[in-house]
């Protein structure tokens, strides 16, 4: 799958958001309550005037001078050990990077925040995991988005009330669309206490007339647009949030169908995202009786959504570790302890053995301790490489299973959907598109079991009596139907038609298939040639194309497992590694040829009996 050009226009839409950027003025002045008058005690620097200034900015494009005051805001504080001065101006860096677009420096101040928190033994961490929550949100991540939200309802102090209804009205906006029933649990929670607040009142009117449109309850979304509408005509100072999306869903209830569409483009780079507008067009479709329609969407929806996921996941590896950081940080406190613990005990052990031994005994004890500290060296490594494995192989299993879960859940969906009419070939596409993916996941299990070994006698017979040219021809054009027009397969040979070799068929047509599904990925026009000739008593079979090639600093990784040369393309990065142990259980090997720069090129090497 080719995500290049939707992630850019993902990635625009996101940043253009007013939404987001309206939750992120409001949790900056939430986090700004601190007295803007407090006392100055270093007659060098004004801090209410670079206070005052550092609001100003905030709603500007002068990211330079707004970083320059806010750092040092930040030095000021530190210094005058004003720890919540110190962490409220650090979150609202945060929040000002986020809504720069610049996530990944976000996350990286968000998890620097939590491990300072914790050395200072300063507990704040309710506002950071909002700021992280928003982050998430802001790239299409629900999931982690809402899993940041909960955590800083769980973390609120009591009195926190300003947070408690933000926190709220954000789960509540996630699930509005596609949980209806859930977002009204969420929306009810805040109500008594948005009467106190214009600006989320306004926002619990405006959900609330959502979740009756997800539910086409026509009577009850006329009721909350009314209530919008009077609302607004008390208090004539609101910024009209939502006013657009609720105008989109009365046009759909007055089965204006085609003005509510257009009009879906239009709004979602005000009061809904990409994914929200998604979801309104599928809605529409069903008002509409478009089920086909319905289903076309939802299965973009299923594309931008795991997209969005994909650009998380492989960006880079410190947006990772900022989802562990959370719980990195409490634990850092027991780690030290215990860390503390054993330096105590080891130096105890020491001075015993002084006392007891004397001079001679010193330098005994002390090589001992010594080689203790390099067994400690070598589990900790030990234990970072395992940590470091089990982060990639999380990674690219939880990519690629959920790309073909997503898809099954959706179809599923609309072939339950209550009323839904559809022809015998539309259903029949249905269920094979649901086995294709079924497949597709049972196809990465085997990868792995074969990976870890748990199927190793499956290649260890090697008596199938094979003719190279028929099977190797016959194997390359039976993919003649999956290459475009402008990729010519090409099978060309050394060897006479009789010559044949003893092996394992199974394991050869899996090496190959893999070989020539790679060449057929990353090449987009030229060809792909499989050649085969006689080396002694061994025989060479290379797969040859005019793709993208293998850069120099990759072609050191390919065989390593979970590595994959473009993030992007589906698999977990295991074929390759699986190939290459096939080819050494029959007695050969698999290595990419080095000196062609054209494309690439593999060479399996196998014996001849």
């Amino acid at each position: 799958m080719v995500y290049g050009k939707r992630m850019e226009k993902i990635t625009e839409t996101l940043t253009m958001n007013k939404k987001f950027r309206l939750l992120s003025t409001l949790l900056f002045a939430l986090c700004l309550i601190f007295p803007a008058s407090a006392k100055d005690d270093n007659p060098e620097f004004d801090v209410n005037k670079a206070y005052k200034k550092f609001i100003q900015l905030y709603n500007t494009d002068q990211e330079k001078e707004f970083y320059e005051v806010g750092e040092q805001l930040l030095e000021f504080y530190r210094n005058e050990d004003r720890l919540e001065e110190y962490y409220k101006t650090e979150l609202n860096l945060c929040l000002y990077d986020v809504s720069r677009s610049k996530a990944m420096k976000a996350l990286e101040r968000a998890n620097e925040m939590l491990k300072q928190m914790e050395e200072d033994q300063f507990n704040a961490y309710s506002q950071v995991y909002m700021a992280l929550g928003t982050i998430y949100e802001d790239r299409g991540n629900y999931r982690m988005a809402r899993h940041f939200y909960e955590e800083g309802i769980n973390s609120l102090a009591e009195n926190d009330e300003g947070t408690k209804i933000a926190v709220y009205s954000r789960i509540a906006y996630l699930m509005m669309l596609n949980n209806p029933v859930e977002a009204e649990y969420w929306n009810k929670k805040y109500y008594k206490e948005s009467l106190n607040f214009p600006p989320y009142h306004q926002v619990f009117l405006f959900i609330n007339g959502m979740i009756n449109f997800a539910v086409n309850n026509d009577h009850g979304f006329r009721n909350a647009y009314k209530a919008y509408i009077s609302y607004h005509e008390e208090h004539p100072d609101l910024d009209n949030y939502g006013l657009k999306t609720l105008d989109i869903a009365m046009l759909a209830f007055n089965k204006q169908y085609d003005e509510a569409l257009i009009m879906v483009d239009t709004v979602q780079n005000n009061d809904i995202n990409i994914i929200g507008a998604y979801d309104m067009r599928t809605q529409i479709y069903k008002m509409m009786g478009r089920y086909d329609l319905a289903l076309e969407n939802a299965q973009k929806r299923a594309d931008c959504v795991d997209s969005l996921n994909s650009d998380m996941l492989f960006t880079n590896l410190n947006e990772i570790n900022a989802q562990t950081g959370v719980a990195w940080a409490h634990t850092m406190a027991a780690k030290d302890h215990s860390r503390m613990f054993y330096i105590i005990l080891t130096m105890s052990i020491i001075i015993i053995g002084m006392l007891t031994f004397l001079v001679m005994r010193f330098r005994k004890n002390r090589e001992e301790l010594s080689q203790k500290n390099e067994q400690l060296n070598s589990a900790l490594a030990m234990a970072e490489e395992g940590e470091r494995m089990k982060t990639e192989f999380v990674r690219s299993v939880s990519h690629e299973i959920r790309t073909p879960l997503n898809a099954i859940n959706g179809f599923n969906e609309l072939l339950n959907t209550p009323g839904l009419t559809l022809s015998e070939e539309d259903r029949t596409d249905l269920l094979n598109r649901i086995k294709d993916n079924i497949q597709a996941i049972t196809n990465i299990v085997d990868e792995m079991l074969r990976v870890a070994d748990k199927e190793s006698n499956e290649f260890d017979s090697k008596s199938d009596e094979l003719y190279c040219n028929q099977f190797f021809s016959n194997l390359l054009y039976s993919y003649r139907n999956k290459v475009n027009s402008s990729i010519e397969l090409k099978y060309t040979t050394r060897v006479i038609n009789r010559f044949q070799i003893i092996s394992n068929e199974k394991g050869l047509r899996k090496i190959m298939d893999q070989l020539i599904h790679n060449a057929i990925k990353f090449t987009s026009k030229g060809f792909i040639e499989v050649h085969c000739e006689e080396n002694g008593d061994m025989i060479n079979i290379s797969v040859t194309d005019t793709g993208k090639g293998i850069s120099e600093e990759q072609q050191e990784k390919i065989f390593e497992g979970f590595y994959k040369i473009d993030a992007f393309q589906q698999g977990i990065g295991l074929g390759l590694t699986v190939s290459k142990k096939i080819a050494q259980k029959l007695g050969g090997d698999l290595v990419l040829d080095t000196s062609y720069k054209d494309g690439a090129r593999f060479v399996l090497t196998m014996p001849v009996s």
